[in-house]
């Protein structure tokens, strides 16, 4: 196949991206108040269920095994109850009032905006902006690309196009000029946006929060100016076209190799990681195509 040259990172792309990823920001917030009133639910009935059973006064065994296997439930309960209020009060930050003019995030009006026109932000009856239930569906959707992008990209991170090796987090030490980053090339010979990919591979890292004034870069525009420059930098398909004795090879006969090869390693790593138990196990592997879909349009 002919790879298309590399399209320009649009407007449009940006803004669908500072909105996906100021929806994680509020996410971290509302996801644990999620988790709270699924504990609390518990805590309830664990409550409700060792009440009654205290009400027997004449308990047999069984009972009072029963008993004592409920009261350990609920204090195991209550223990994660408070370990999720504690997170929830750290991560009050992640929270943003209406009255933005009076603060360092005035700048995100604009985008908030933008994302209340597409029903996925309201704003809560304590004046916080807060995620729609599309906006839940299109958190729970962008949870499903990054699953795909790990499933079917983090394999291409770190490659050793003269050994054919795939280097591993776990075994290799990821340093040095050996090591080449392919995961701009595959999405390009796969026809899907690298933008996209790279948008995807920062966020599963977290490289974004990692600046503290994200926000304001964010409000400026310039936010994923470094992600741009990334896609520009890395290896494309022509990149790794070359000439040897026997003839010349085209970049896409060495993508598509790099690919069989990289797609069987990544199989083979995530049954080693359910086998170990590392991972809950699932029924299907993630389908790649979610990365192409888009959300704001």
């Amino acid at each position: 196949m002919n790879t298309p040259r590399l399209s320009k990172f649009s407007k449009e792309s940006r803004q669908e991206f500072g909105a996906l990823l100021l929806l994680d920001h509020l996410m971290s917030y509302e996801m644990l108040q999620v988790q709270k009133k699924e504990i609390n639910e518990i805590v309830d009935q664990l409550e409700m269920d060792v009440t009654e059973l205290k009400k027997i006064f004449f308990r047999s065994d069984e009972q009072e095994q029963e008993l004592d296997y409920l009261e350990n439930e609920l204090r195991e309960a209550e223990e994660v109850l408070t370990n999720v209020e504690e997170e929830i009060e750290e991560n009050r930050h992640c929270r943003l009032n209406i009255a933005l003019a009076e603060t360092d995030d005035e700048g995100l009006e604009p985008l908030l905006k933008y994302m209340e026109g597409r029903g996925t932000l309201t704003v809560s009856e304590d004046n916080y902006y807060i995620p729609t239930d599309k906006g839940h569906d299109v958190y729970q959707q962008l949870v499903q690309q990054l699953e795909a992008y790990v499933t079917h990209f983090e394999v291409y991170a770190y490659v050793d196009l003269d050994q054919g090796i795939f280097g591993d987090a776990e075994t290799d030490l990821l340093e040095g000029d050996k090591w080449s980053d392919l995961r701009v090339a595959v999405a390009e010979h796969k026809g899907i946006d690298p933008y996209r990919v790279v948008f995807l591979a920062m966020l599963s890292a977290e490289t974004f929060y990692e600046n503290p004034d994200w926000k304001f870069d964010l409000c400026m525009g310039t936010l994923f100016d470094e992600m741009d420059q990334i896609v520009q930098d890395q290896l494309h398909v022509d990149d790794l076209g070359y000439s040897d004795s026997e003839g010349t090879i085209s970049g896409d006969d060495v993508v598509r190799d790099v690919i069989q090869q990289g797609s069987q390693i990544a199989a083979e790593r995530r049954q080693m990681e359910q086998q170990l138990g590392e991972k809950k196990l699932v029924d299907k592997t993630p389908d790649e195509q979610v990365i192409t879909t888009t959300y704001f349009w």
